[in-house]
């Protein structure tokens, strides 16, 4: 079966974005649909975002429920996420039940986590700190990569590779 679903999990910063649209180039010709909650979150007015952070959890699965759909309508997906509770991994798999997925756990140092938020400035660094002591740590992952130093674009030039390995040995 063809994977359809690639899961990037990782703290806020950890490069989550960037991997996921250097990775949809590097599997062309297929073409694969990027998704995270900031997508769901970017459509509402500007004001109304931060509180919508506090709505965590039904924007995680409300996020879960529009990749579904995506999947379902024959579209491949680069899944965005940092998955904090191990109930949160449990809903995707039962979410993604039956789907081939290949799931992929970010790592990075929580001073760079800090050096990129504060460089961005668009969350905080509490929010970092936070993630950095709660994900990726809650799914089976295929490939666990530390963002620390290595280059977006060599992630994602290694997560294809296993990625058509995987496939490959299907």
């Amino acid at each position: 079966m063809e994977t359809q679903l690639i899961v990037l999990d990782g703290p806020i910063a950890s490069g989550k974005t960037s991997i996921a649209e250097t990775l949809q180039k590097k599997l062309l010709p297929q073409q694969w649909l990027y998704f995270s909650e900031d997508t769901l979150i970017n459509t509402q007015p500007l004001p109304v975002r931060k509180k919508t952070r506090a709505h965590k959890e039904s924007l995680f699965l409300s996020s879960i429920a529009c990749v579904k759909a995506l999947i379902e309508a024959g579209h491949f997906v680069i899944f965005e996420s940092a998955i904090s509770k191990s109930q949160n991994a449990l809903k995707m798999e039962l979410a993604f039940e039956g789907v081939e997925r290949f799931y992929v756990g970010l790592h990075c140092e929580l001073n760079e986590l800090e050096k990129r938020i504060f460089d961005r400035g668009d969350k905080t660094v509490e929010e970092a700190r936070h993630d950095f002591g709660m994900c990726p740590y809650h799914l089976n992952y295929d490939l666990e990569l530390d963002s620390t130093t290595t280059s977006v674009s060599e992630l994602a030039t290694i997560i294809a590779a296993t990625l058509n390995e995987a496939t490959a040995e299907a």
